[in-house]
């Protein structure tokens, strides 16, 4: 009965917000499935904003509105064509720049005191993930003030865009929530 209204955006979001801002940008995440669960991951970790860069699919596409169960309605959002100068713009505002790739200037995700950062003026974070084959751009990358990653264990090299998105937003609400 919940996930009905939710569809239908008549449920009442939320007053209060987590401690911290954080923001995601889609870089050119092409399946609309893992866009539309990216809304539920954001709207669980506390994003106030997703961006949808480059050719990212942008809500109110049906598929995206099933796969986020509605949450695309609760959740600002707005497409950027360039992310380049999404990023630079966010920078200039004040946010910490921080890719979720696998790259040889990488740390681990969990090896990372995010909070620390926001004490040294950053008004938030921005979170950038990319595309489900090809990952973040490295002209995107290169502007990072941070690169994490999800150490790999097994045969498989990654995983869905998603999940890795999911962990990593939980682990820099954690890192938030300590100040």
């Amino acid at each position: 009965m919940f996930a009905k209204e939710l569809r239908k955006g008549k449920v009442e979001p939320r007053e209060s917000r987590p401690p911290g801002e954080i923001c995601l940008l889609l870089d050119n995440v092409y399946d609309t499935f893992n866009v539309g669960g990216m809304y539920r991951v954001a709207d669980a970790a506390g994003v106030g904003r997703i961006y949808h860069c480059g050719d990212t699919p942008v809500p109110p596409d049906p598929k995206i509105a099933r796969a986020s169960v509605g949450l695309y309605q609760y959740i600002a959002h707005e497409h950027r064509p360039d992310i380049l100068e999404l990023v630079d713009s966010l920078s200039e505002q004040g946010y910490k720049i921080v890719v979720l790739e696998q790259d040889p200037k990488s740390r681990p995700f969990d090896q990372v005191a995010y909070a620390k950062h926001l004490g040294n003026g950053h008004r938030g974070i921005a979170l950038i993930v990319g595309n489900e084959t090809f990952g973040v751009q490295k002209e995107v990358s290169d502007k990072a003030d941070l690169i994490v990653e999800l150490p790999m264990y097994g045969v498989n090299k990654s995983l869905n865009v998603v999940v890795a998105t999911g962990i990593v937003l939980y682990q820099i609400r954690r890192s938030l929530a300590s100040v």
